[in-house]
């Protein structure tokens, strides 16, 4: 399932949540738990529906027991790529 926050500083975000075990973990905790991928692409003000030049990126640090959970987290760290990617533009210009 997709979670799109239409427009933040340009970008558009999608939040991709989706069901994943643990490999890691020795005992079985929970019979569901979620990772998280977000994809970033360019967009307007004026047509936020539309984007361009999207890239995919994986939160590998950690699963989530919750959807909310693993969309907040998902969305945190878009914005905070977004984040970087701009404050680095205004660093080169």
């Amino acid at each position: 399932m997709a979670y799109v926050i239409p427009f933040y500083r340009g970008f558009r975000l999608e939040t991709l949540v989706f069901r994943q075990q643990d490999t890691d973990a020795v005992e079985r905790k929970h019979d569901r738990t979620f990772g998280v991928s977000v994809r970033i692409s360019r967009t307007t003000l004026e047509d936020p529906a539309s984007s361009t030049d999207p890239k995919l990126f994986r939160l590998e640090s950690q699963l989530f027991d919750s959807v909310g959970e693993a969309r907040r987290a998902g969305n945190s760290y878009a914005q905070s790529l977004i984040d970087n990617i701009v404050r680095d533009a205004h660093v080169e210009s």
